[in-house]
């Protein structure tokens, strides 16, 4: 029997045409924030377990651009990208994020990063164009990859540090 805590799962709410997501890490802000920004890192992370990170780009600055994709299993290929609002590490993050495969509405995540007893709280405000828009992320399937994307953060957010 291991004595690792299991994750934490994130909480997903809905609030119109907002998603707010909760997820607790076992790290400190400032490396949560730097495994979620850092290209080397979020390799490691994004779409955990769902395909072939092939692109993986931050330009992380106010202004600046972002772009990840992934390679699926199935041969497709899964793209978002966006540009960073605000940025004021390591507590604050604003910033836009579109689903390239299709043309999408632009949604804007306001994120904030709590830490207290070296655990950090993430609370994630996704703002979207209407209700319809959150109706089809829901349905995508989007809170399980995320879980696992999270997981997987947390995992080298800890080993950050080492």
């Amino acid at each position: 029997m291991s004595n690792a805590a299991a994750p934490t799962r994130a909480t997903v709410t809905r609030d119109g045409n907002e998603l707010v997501i909760t997820r607790t890490f076992a790290a400190p802000a400032a490396l949560v924030y730097e495994a979620m920004t850092t290209p080397e890192h979020v390799r490691q992370w994004w779409g955990a377990g769902h395909g072939e990170v092939t692109t993986c780009e931050i330009d992380l600055r106010v202004g600046g651009r972002w772009h990840f994709a992934q390679t699926t299993p199935d041969g497709g290929e899964v793209s978002f990208s966006g540009e960073y609002r605000e940025l004021d590490p390591p507590g604050r993050m604003v910033h836009t994020e579109v689903f390239d495969n299709i043309q999408s509405p632009e949604s804007v995540i306001e994120s904030t990063f709590t830490e207290e007893d070296g655990r950090t709280t993430l609370t994630a405000v996704i703002t979207y164009d209407s209700a319809e828009t959150v109706d089809m992320v829901l349905a995508s399937g989007m809170e399980g990859g995320m879980n696992d994307s999270y997981d997987a953060l947390e995992k080298v957010a800890q080993g950050l540090a080492t």
